[in-house]
């Protein structure tokens, strides 16, 4: 596909998103750049289009006929710093971050990129305060409108996770109300399918965990079972297990502390599914957490 071609189908979804030029390149490319991306006079560098893809709720997937083997080598090390932290292998990650950080040429994105990682590497030498307020500079990179809990129109997969961690940060300083009205925009950002689905999948189970969690921490108990559902099939829909184990947990607990009807028999049977799909999947530390609830509040459950 020929670089012009690219830019007449950047405008098209922008305009069928009912969007301007303003709102989708604030934070990413001067409104001009973009101006000139979508008439096909200006090339956009790798960054910039992975940026505008994933705002107009596309997979960088997209980029596969526009990537040389520079640019491959630095998306494939970040792939591996979040695959390494995802995996448990906390040091391994951080070996990789240094070695992205030594190499990567210098952009906003990097910026973004290796501020929010280190931020979340090192969580442990930080306070609540100092995580959120590094979480809010980075997100800031690239999000010029975040202000007062207000989300732009759009997000990208980095902002998606910033957001999620800005939200949890919310609820650590007893700020539930502010964590949960992120939540809220997110989870109607992809209500609204301003995301396609393969890109849905990538992040989507992660924010409905976090939100159930709050919600059921502020025992707003219909609401996180309501979340907890929609996860559920969301992971089951897309075949994609991780996060599956701890939003059933997440139903049990709700249900068990809502205790309306059959609430505890429904909970008993998403927590033995919980403890069971932790302990296929490897989740060794999850399957003793949910073993561990199982057996203080259904015992025998596991034995029946």
């Amino acid at each position: 596909m020929a670089i012009f071609q690219y830019g007449e189908w950047i405008k098209t979804k922008r305009e069928e998103l009912g969007l301007t030029q303003e709102d989708l390149a604030d934070g990413i490319c001067a409104t001009s750049s973009l101006s000139r991306i979508e008439s096909g006079a200006h090339t956009p560098s790798k960054e910039v289009f992975e940026r505008i893809l994933e705002r107009l709720g596309y997979s960088n997937i997209y980029l596969v006929s526009y990537t040389n083997a520079q640019y491959f080598y630095q998306h494939e090390l970040k792939y591996n710093i979040r695959q390494a932290y995802i995996d448990g292998h906390l040091e391994q990650a951080r070996t990789l971050l240094k070695k992205f950080e030594a190499e990567a040429p210098d952009s906003k994105f990097n910026r973004q990129f290796k501020l929010t990682l280190n931020t979340i590497f090192y969580q442990d030498q930080m306070t609540p305060e100092q995580m959120l307020a590094r979480f809010e500079e980075a997100l800031k990179i690239t999000c010029h409108q975040f202000h007062d809990l207000t989300l732009p129109k759009l997000l990208s997969f980095d902002e998606i996770i910033l957001v999620n961690a800005i939200a949890n940060c919310y609820f650590l300083l007893d700020r539930p109300d502010d964590a949960i009205h992120l939540f809220q925009q997110v989870k109607q950002f992809y209500d609204n399918q301003r995301v396609n689905r393969e890109e849905a999948l990538r992040t989507q189970p992660m924010i409905l965990y976090n939100y159930s969690r709050i919600l059921g921490r502020t025992a707003r108990y219909d609401e996180c079972v309501q979340i907890c559902d929609q996860g559920i099939g969301v992971c089951k829909a897309s075949g994609r297990a991780t996060l599956l184990a701890w939003l059933l947990y997440n139903k049990a607990w709700a249900l068990e502390k809502r205790n309306q009807g059959t609430d505890r028999e429904t909970a008993r049977q998403c927590a033995v599914d919980a403890y069971q799909l932790a302990r296929i999947l490897g989740q060794e530390q999850f399957a003793a957490f949910c073993r561990a609830f199982l057996d203080r509040v259904f015992p025998g459950a596991l034995s029946v």
